[in-house]
């Protein structure tokens, strides 16, 4: 499974994620692919904050797997306290995503050279319109690469 990562390695991006109990909101440079075509890595980046009593679907959050792994994933499902994650690039999800593994939670994202928060238009598309079509977006990859192609 892709997954995004950090310009910095596991220990140091969990001490960057320690700051946020004494600061606002962090940037974090996106590396992975997981969340393509949303956050393209090496381009975008996302201003961290620190992470709400709950997470909501479409919320894009920085979590701990059980493994150590830090994942940079959208919430596609809440329910009875537990998360199902799933990047944009992906088709399979991972369920039972608990509060305590979240470090963090994207309050902006710079795409583009561009600013978007909650409301945006993309931000909306891919928080509620591309988590709703998991199995269809194989399928709208390929017909949209095709279409860049002509």
């Amino acid at each position: 499974m892709k997954q995004a990562a950090a310009f910095l390695d596991a220990a140091a991006l969990e001490e960057y994620c320690a700051l946020l109990q004494t600061m606002d909101t962090l940037p974090l440079r996106v590396t992975g692919s997981s969340m393509v075509p949303f956050l393209v890595p090496e381009r975008d980046s996302v201003l961290l904050t620190k992470p709400a009593e709950r997470l909501r679907r479409g919320d894009i959050a920085l979590y701990r797997r059980d493994s150590g792994a830090l994942v940079l994933h959208r919430v596609c499902r809440c329910r009875n306290g537990l998360y199902t994650m799933c990047g944009d690039a992906q088709t399979e999800t991972e369920p039972c995503i608990r509060h305590d593994q979240v470090r963090a939670v994207v309050c902006a994202a710079v795409r583009k050279g561009r600013t978007e928060r909650p409301g945006a238009f993309w931000w909306g598309f891919f928080a509620h319109v591309w988590t709703g079509i998991i199995p269809l977006r194989p399928f709208f990859c390929r017909l949209y690469a095709k279409l860049r192609r002509n």
